[in-house]
């Protein structure tokens, strides 16, 4: 199972490595930990016998003799993802992973000159083939730029027809706009109900307690006024995830951290209400790529950054979504496995 491609890229990312802590990389891989100590020394004797490892005391270091070894590996694994890629009738559709491969192997071959006359000799399509691939891409471009225009048209209809709308407010936001949804909403009661919670039962829950509850159904109604205080209950309830308002003409669904607003999109227009963005999208667009073949996205820059091997090629996202096009189950396994080494070879260990 483990090849010594794969223990050469090990040691080549962790140089110095001991055998113990190479051997408790492998071993999860193995039946047992005797399995994973023959495989290894099995694989480290030959290693070492052919120079392309080198022992300094307990530690292990990849010479420049398997360091070359790995670069031709990686090199050959480079271009079979590009044959892969090209194969596939619809990368247009997806270009992402094609474009970035394309781009490790011309900067790649900026210092390694052989990578270059390796794939020079070995890739199955032609330059005509990407040219081919480009044309598609435009013209995914005009019929997306036209979905965009017509969706956009529909979307002013939908608001001139006064569908449905929604907003979201963070639960400290949503203080603020309760005055002007009592007077936009002409209610004069508010109907509270919770899947868990019977105020039929329950009319001295402490949600409802003192706001003079009135049980419709399993729902209590309480005066439209009462909905700040009813708010500031519900934020202060750890036991309770959600919550359900009718008022007039919205429907507000709380959650524990923020309140979303349902009703007539010109309403809610008129309320000059905005989504609050959540916390969770405010990302660092400084985060260091922590692992080797790991895709990171910067949100200030909106850039990719893909690591082949020991080598970080940084390009800029594509805003193109998938198009809904056919792929054959032969070629789906290729379309979105990006090529990263580091991955593939660990799979292998």
């Amino acid at each position: 199972m483990t090849s010594k491609t794969s223990i050469l890229l090990i040691v080549s990312q962790n140089p110095g490595i001991d055998y113990q802590a190479l051997l408790s990389k492998i071993a999860p891989n193995y039946a047992n930990l005797n399995s994973a100590r023959a495989a290894l020394s099995r694989v480290l004797k030959d290693a070492v016998s052919f120079g392309m490892v080198a022992k300094q005391n307990h530690q292990l270091f990849l010479t420049d003799k398997g360091s070359a070894s790995l670069k031709v590996k990686m090199h050959d694994k480079l271009v079979l993802k590009l044959n892969q890629l090209m194969n596939i009738r619809s990368v247009a559709s997806n270009p992402d992973p094609l474009v970035q491969h394309l781009s490790v192997l011309l900067e790649r071959g900026k210092s390694d000159p052989r990578l270059f006359d390796n794939a020079r000799a070995s890739v199955n399509f032609s330059v005509d083939d990407v040219l081919k691939v480009h044309e598609g891409v435009k013209q995914n471009i005009k019929h997306l730029e036209y979905l965009e225009k017509t969706l956009e048209n529909q979307l002013s209809s939908l608001r001139e027809l006064n569908f449905p709308g929604e907003r979201v407010k963070h639960l400290s936001a949503f203080h603020e706009h309760i005055p002007r949804l009592i007077k936009e909403s002409s209610a004069e009661e508010i109907q509270v109900e919770h899947s868990q919670v019977d105020f039929s039962t329950q009319t001295s829950h402490s949600l409802v307690q003192g706001l003079s509850p009135i049980s419709k159904g399993s729902r209590a109604a309480i005066n439209a006024h009462h909905l700040g205080e009813l708010t500031t209950r519900f934020s202060n309830q750890s036991d309770l995830e959600n919550l359900r308002v009718y008022m007039g003409f919205f429907t507000l669904d709380y959650s524990p951290h923020q309140v979303s607003i349902r009703g007539p999109s010109q309403l809610l227009d008129k309320l000059e209400i905005t989504n609050d963005t959540r916390s969770s999208e405010n990302v660092s667009s400084t985060a260091p790529v922590s692992e080797p073949g790991v895709v990171t996205k910067s949100n200030s820059r909106s850039e990719k950054t893909v690591v082949e091997g020991d080598y970080a090629v940084t390009l800029p996202t594509f805003p193109l979504p998938e198009m809904p096009l056919y792929i054959s189950a032969s070629e789906n396994k290729y379309r979105d496995n990006v090529f990263t080494p580091d991955e593939n070879s660990e799979k292998r260990l």
